[in-house]
Order: structure tokens, then C-alpha cells, then sequence
């Protein structure tokens, strides 16, 4: 803030620097260089700290606060349930020896198959909307006699109903083969063989009459044998219970460039929260486990987040059966009085890993009957909010800023700089200027003085005054010489809130400003023509 005086020369009222003494010298504001007035808003002081990577805006209490909001990894439908392939297989006897009757006789058969379907875990379903797959039937027979059957599968329907198939199958051993396309197409697993309600069960009634004419020999261990499958499907919608599942939520590491121009010193903030947004459109609930929430500071220390919000499962909501399509957002937030989110946030972190893992149908959240669409999505987010109630004791900041004034000082044979601050906010702090040569070193420092002082603060919480400070910097020759040769200045800032050392914390609020006033004045050589 204060090295900006060096950088730029535009016009302003002189007047607040008549008749100012510097010790034995006077400063005469008819040879001041006026380099003008710098107003900072809280938010505009802070977005200085900040890289980009923060959004800086006033919350409701009109505290100024910073949000860091990062997008996790979405889990879809298809990522979290695969339907798998099904394979069914039996055979029915036809029961009865009978060797070349007098005249043909007919003998049916009939049998109702009740088969589990496979799943890839525990879950359970009662229909599901196919978009696409093949169902696939094999029967044989090995009966001496001609068959004639019909295959009704009760628990798949197209769009004229349950799917039947029938045929012909000649005495000697012939087999019969039909494919038929899922697309559309509905399984209904929600009952049993008995009728009674159920889930993920399969049913198909085999039906077959056997023709056995005077030539014909048939045993009752004689069978039709058939297979079924239903293969490469994929589902519109799937109805049931998925049961416990994990989902796919991913990891973040999330960089807070805010920090990372802090070194040394303590900050403290009150009431910092971390916000995990989730917006679900599945139609069960999930338990959110915290796998990995740890601050990682600039000197590689590691802080993980504790608390009861790590320790308790938490629950994201869902739509029920007659929000089907819609989202259901749950906000799960992680704050002081949940974490040590606090601790965290104050070892003044450059990255913030973020690791969550959740599962479907937790054991903590009500039971509910569960859907899954194909459009279905799990999107999650996080946002980081740091109000600035706060303490700071001695924190130190730099931040580097090219200086490329030196080749415009030839002339000079000593610079005087005087800085009027005028403080609004609960921060005072003390600047060191270090002007470094190409290769990054020092070779001329203006040592550390006060720049601007802290405003006191009224028992409503706001800053009741505005605190009156001024700095003057004075270069001499053998100084300005080196510094024609510097190309940057790193600012070295130490800053202390008000009362910082009772331990008091301080709000920033949004309409407080920080105003420099600055000028400088310059001795230079002046020739026989004036120039």
C-alpha cells in the first residue's frame, strides 16, 4: 500500500502539506511532487491478499466475508447402479410312461418358475423400465414325442403385456431359440409364485402339450429344459430399494491464495464455516461420511477436522415417490460449534483437502421406498465462508510489486515522502520497504515504522472514530543510487487488530475505509538554463 507512492505521480491538493517541519528541513509544498489520495474499502484492502480465488462481499450483518466455493466430483445413475445379467435355467418332466397308444393322446404339462434375481450388492428390486437389453429363451426337449408349448413370462411385459412365446419342438430333440429387444420394455419383480408381495423375483409359467400317437414312446423322466436370459441392459428407471451402496463424491483440494501471503503471526476467526452443498435427485437419502477434511498450511503442517460433524454420520435428503424428477438440496455446514473448524482456518492454511465419501440408504435415516432414473445425478459443493470477526496479533504479510521508477531518479539527490492515513477500520500496521535488484536480493531497505493506526472500537461493535496517523520516509543520495537499480519492492506489512492483545476480536464491516493520503518532495540538480 505505502511502496504505491513511489509508483505513481498523479495531480492532488497540496494543501495538507503547508508549512510541514521534517526536523531541519522544510517542506515546501511549491516543490512537492503530488502523488495523490488512495482509498481503500474494506473489501478492496483484502482483495489486495487475494488471488482470484475468493469472492469478497458483505454477508447479512454487512461483515465483509470471504467465500471460497469449489465443485466436488457429480456421481450419475449410471456410475452407481449397474443392473446385472440374469441367467435362469429348468427343466419339467412330463410325469407320465405311456408307449404306443391305440390312438393319439395328449398329455399337458404346466409349471409356474419362481427364480431370484443376481445383484451386485443388497438391494432389492420390485420394477424396472428398461431402455435397453435382450431377452434371450432356449428350450429343448428330449421327450419322444412332438411338444407343443407356451412360455409366459409374468414378470417382463412389452406393450401388449407380459411377453409369450410359443412354439414347436419335434420328437427327436430339437431345440427352439428367441431373442426379443428390452427397449421399453418393464420387468415386474414385486411378486411371488404364491402372489404375495415380494421383491426381485422372476416368474414365467411353462406350458406344453405332448402329442403321443400309436408310434410314440414316452417316460415320465422325459422333460423340456429351458434357459433364460436377460443381458447388456441398461434402465430408464428402477424401482425398489438399492440398498447400501457407496456413491462416488471424490476428492478437492481446494487452494486458499488468501493465506499464502501470511507468515509469521496469529489470526483467529470467530465464526468460519464450511458449507457441503448437496443437490440429489435420487430417490433415496445418503449418509455422508467426512473421510479427510485437513488444512494444510504454508509450512506443510497438517490439520485435520475433528468434532461431531466427523464423528456422527450425516444425511442427505431425497425426493420421495411423488417427487420423482425433482431435487431435493440439503446444506450440511461445518462450524464452530459442530468442528474445529476454527483451528483449522487459523494456522492460516494455503490448501484445504477435501475428501467425502457417502453411501445410499443409512442406517440413521428413515427408511423410505427408493427410486433410481437414469437422468438422476448427485452434485456437491463446497463453500468455505470466513466472516472478517477476527483477531489479528502481529501478523505479517508480503507482497512483492515491481518498481520500475529507478531510471526517473537520476537526477534526484534525496526523496522525502510523507504519508497521511486516515482509519476507519479496527487495524493498525507497520510497513518495511525492501527494494530487491533483478536477482531477487536486498540492497536497500526503508525500516519498519508505523504506517497506519488501529481505530478504537465502541461497545455496539463498530470502529467510533477515525484514527489520524503520518509516516514520513526520507531516502537520502547514497540511498536513492542504490535503489536506481532495484526492479521490485517487496512490502513487508505487520498488522495488529484493535485490543488484539486482550484477545478481542473485531468485525470488519463492509462500509469502513482506509485513506492515504501522499506526496513526495525531491531535490535535484538544477543547471544554469533551469534544467
Amino acid at each position: 500500500m505505502v511502496c504505491l507512492t513511489i509508483a505513481a505521480v498523479p495531480s492532488c491538493d497540496l494543501k495538507y502539506f503547508e508549512s510541514t517541519e521534517f526536523g531541519d528541513i522544510i517542506f515546501d509544498p511549491s516543490l512537492a511532487i503530488p502523488v495523490g489520495t488512495i482509498t481503500y474499502t474494506v473489501a478492496e484492502l483484502f482483495e489486495e491478499l487475494n488471488d482470484g480465488g475468493a469472492v469478497i462481499a458483505p454477508n447479512g450483518e454487512d461483515v465483509v466475508t470471504l467465500t471460497y466455493t469449489e465443485t466436488l466430483q457429480s456421481q450419475s445413475a449410471s456410475g452407481f447402479l449397474t443392473v446385472l445379467d440374469q441367467s435362469f435355467g429348468a427343466s419339467l418332466a412330463s410325469g407320465t410312461n405311456l408307449s404306443n397308444p391305440p390312438v393319439q393322446t395328449t398329455i399337458s404339462v404346466s409349471e409356474l418358475y419362481e427364480f431370484d434375481l443376481t445383484q451386485t450388492a443388497d438391494e432389492s428390486y420390485d420394477s424396472i423400465i428398461f431402455n435397453a437389453g435382450s431377452f434371450d429363451f432356449n428350450v429343448s426337449s428330449d421327450i419322444g414325442a412332438d411338444v407343443d408349448f407356451v412360455a409366459t413370462f409374468i414378470s417382463l411385459e412389452n406393450a401388449n403385456g407380459p411377453i409369450v412365446i410359443s412354439g414347436s419342438l419335434p420328437a427327436g430333440g430339437a431345440d427352439f431359440v428367441q431373442s426379443e429387444s428390452l427397449a421399453n420394455g418393464k420387468g415386474l419383480f414385486h411378486l411371488d409364485d404364491q402372489g404375495n408381495a415380494a421383491s426381485s423375483k422372476f416368474l414365467v409359467r411353462i406350458q406344453y402339450d405332448i402329442t403321443v400317437g400309436p408310434s410314440n414312446s414316452i417316460t415320465d423322466s422325459q422333460r423340456v429344459s429351458f434357459t433364460i436370459g436377460i443381458n447388456n441392459t441398461s434402465f430408464q428407471t428402477v424401482y425398489g430399494n438399492v440398498g447400501n451402496q457407496s456413491l462416488t463424491v471424490g476428492q478437492q483440494d481446494i487452494s486458499l491464495d488468501f493465506f499464502s501471503t501470511f507468515d509469521s503471526g496469529d489470526i483467529t476467526f470467530v465464526d468460519p464455516t464450511v458449507r457441503f452443498i448437496f443437490d440429489n435427485s435420487f430417490g433415496f437419502p445418503l449418509g455422508i461420511d467426512f473421510q479427510q477434511i485437513t488444512a494444510v498450511s504454508g509450512t506443510g503442517t497438517n490439520i485435520p477436522l475433528s468434532g461431531t460433524v466427523v464423528d456422527n454420520l450425516q444425511v442427505v435428503n431425497a425426493p420421495d415417490i411423488n417427487q420423482q424428477g425433482q431435487v431435493v438440496r440439503t446444506e450440511i455446514e461445518v462450524t464452530t460449534s459442530n468442528s474445529n473448524i476454527a483451528d483449522l482456518l487459523s494456522s492460516k492454511p494455503t490448501r484445504f483437502l477435501v475428501d467425502v465419501g457417502a453411501e445410499s440408504n443409512p442406517a440413521t435415516a428413515p427408511a423410505s421406498y427408493n427410486f433410481i432414473d437414469d437422468s438422476n445425478l448427485l452434485d456437491v459443493s463446497v463453500e468455505i465462508e470466513i466472516p472478517l470477526e477476527l483477531n489479528i496479533n502481529g501478523l505479517i504479510a508480503e507482497e512483492v510489486v515491481n518498481f520500475t521508477n529507478g531510471g526517473d531518479l537520476e537526477e534526484a539527490k534525496r526523496l522525502l515522502f510523507r504519508v497521511i492515513a486516515e482509519n476507519e477500520l479496527p487495524l493498525g500496521g507497520l510497513v518495511e520497504l525492501q527494494f530487491r535488484d533483478s536477482n531477487g536480493n536486498v540492497i536497500y531497505t526503508v525500516d519498519e515504522r508505523p504506517a497506519f493506526s488501529a481505530a478504537s472500537v465502541g461497545a455496539n461493535g463498530r470502529t467510533n472514530e477515525v484514527a489520524m496517523s503520518t509516516v514520513d520516509i526520507l531516502i537520502p543520495d547514497e540511498g536513492i543510487r542504490i535503489i536506481e537499480n532495484a526492479t521490485s519492492i517487496n512490502v513487508v506489512a505487520t498488522i495488529t487488530t484493535t485490543d488484539a492483545q486482550s484477545a478481542t476480536a473485531v468485525k470488519f464491516f463492509d462500509d469502513y475505509e482506509l485513506r492515504f493520503k501522499l506526496a513526495v518532495q525531491a531535490d535535484v540538480e538544477v543547471n544554469s538554463n533551469g534544467n
